[in-house]
């Protein structure tokens, strides 16, 4: 119970409040770690916030970068990091205090588990005290509890990420098995970096304790433009997952194909939401549309489209 931690925080133009997550990581009851503060290139004033608390406290380092995404200041926090359990936090989250205790007691007591995940609240910065179990604050709770490794483990992440990134602890050795995070992926890459961890087999527990949660503030301006990249983002991944899974060391031949065509059944069936909700006079949206499949799928879908909105005028002018 006195192993090292390695935190390993990403951050992007948070210096306004990369010092109440840097505060809350004091509070911790678990005290031996490390944070790796790694600045994406920020123009704010990150730098200036950050310094105070390293020449404070030994454990906090700072490191720049040029503007690279988020994946990459990952990757560059974990190849400096020295510690036996990796905990990824963004820089506008928070952990309960007694979460890293608590996984840590949990996966020493579980030398079978290379990833424990939590469960999560959303809130917002106006109002801490009020909480939700997802990001649209409708009280869903879509997070999946499994236990689990191999082609159940798969099976989950190929229809759904399972955790958000500061959920879980995990074992040094199953990120340097994966090499990290996904440098090419857009708006998915901790899903597809867990994905990624449950090919190689990874064994994933949920870790059920009220006490060891992560809080993910809520940040609205972005809950709507950037819908259809995600989505754009998730069909690329989806290509991705084609080759992941026909590599997979770890996997049956009768499983990878039953995988495979789940994934492309979810394929089909986002890439049909997208264009029925495209608009099809927005010239930059068909092009997104028709870079993300086949030309002749794109003419499918683009009549289909056509077709789908043509009823729906013609039922609301009935």
């Amino acid at each position: 119970m006195n192993k090292l931690v390695s935190i390993i925080i990403p951050t992007y133009n948070y210096g306004f409040i990369i010092e109440e997550t840097l505060n809350n990581l004091l509070e911790q009851s678990y005290q031996n770690w490390e944070a790796i503060i790694i600045d994406d290139g920020s123009p704010d004033n990150t730098g200036e916030v950050v310094k105070k608390f390293v020449k404070t406290d030994s454990r906090i380092s700072y490191v720049v970068q040029p503007n690279s995404g988020v994946s990459v200041a990952r990757n560059h926090g974990f190849k400096k990091s020295k510690g036996e359990y990796i905990q990824f936090l963004d820089a506008d989250d928070l952990l309960s205090k007694d979460k890293l205790m608590l996984q840590i007691a949990f996966l020493e007591a579980n030398p079978e588990v290379d990833i424990a995940y939590t469960d999560h609240l959303y809130f917002e910065t106006e109002r801490p005290d009020v909480t939700y179990p997802d990001y649209e604050m409708n009280h869903h709770n879509w997070l999946p509890k499994i236990n689990a490794k191999g082609y159940e483990a798969v099976n989950t992440l190929i229809y759904s990420n399972i955790a958000v990134v500061s959920s879980p602890v995990l074992r040094r050795a199953i990120v340097e098995k994966v090499k990290g995070f996904p440098e090419l992926s857009n708006y998915t890459e901790d899903w597809e970096f867990w994905f990624l961890c449950a090919i190689y087999g990874a064994h994933y527990c949920f870790f059920d304790n009220d006490a060891a949660r992560t809080l993910i503030r809520i940040h609205h301006k972005n809950t709507s433009k950037n819908i259809q990249i995600m989505q754009a983002g998730e069909l690329q991944f989806r290509k991705r997952i084609v080759k992941a899974v026909q590599d997979s060391p770890v996997l049956s031949d009768p499983e990878k194909e039953k995988l495979l065509e789940r994934n492309a059944a979810s394929t089909q069936k986002l890439y049909k939401y997208m264009m029925y909700h495209a608009n099809l006079l927005d010239l930059s949206q068909l092009k997104i549309l028709h870079s993300l499949t086949s030309t002749k799928t794109f003419i499918s879908y683009y009549f289909k489209s056509l077709n789908f909105k043509r009823k729906n005028l013609f039922k609301k002018s009935r």
